[in-house]
């Protein structure tokens, strides 16, 4: 029900679209794990309403851009 299987990911494509719009952002979403990109599209995939989903979208493209905690350099 609205959930992606446990092939590889395959990315929709009003995610795609914000993606290649932020090369770095569709790199870093490339480099992550298929069960992190699964655990994504599965989250966007439940969204029940139009605007819930296009938020989803956003904010996926602003985390997979955001440095995560112990990855920082000096």
């Amino acid at each position: 029900m609205g959930t992606v299987d446990r092939g590889a990911p395959e990315v929709p494509d009003d995610l795609t679209a914000p993606l290649v719009a932020v090369p770095a952002a569709a790199r870093a979403f490339a480099a992550l794990p298929p069960s992190h990109r699964r655990e994504y599209l599965n989250w966007i995939a439940e969204a029940k309403k139009p605007q819930t989903r296009a938020t989803r979208i956003a904010k996926t493209v602003a985390m997979v851009l955001a440095p995560r905690a112990g990855t920082e350099t000096a």
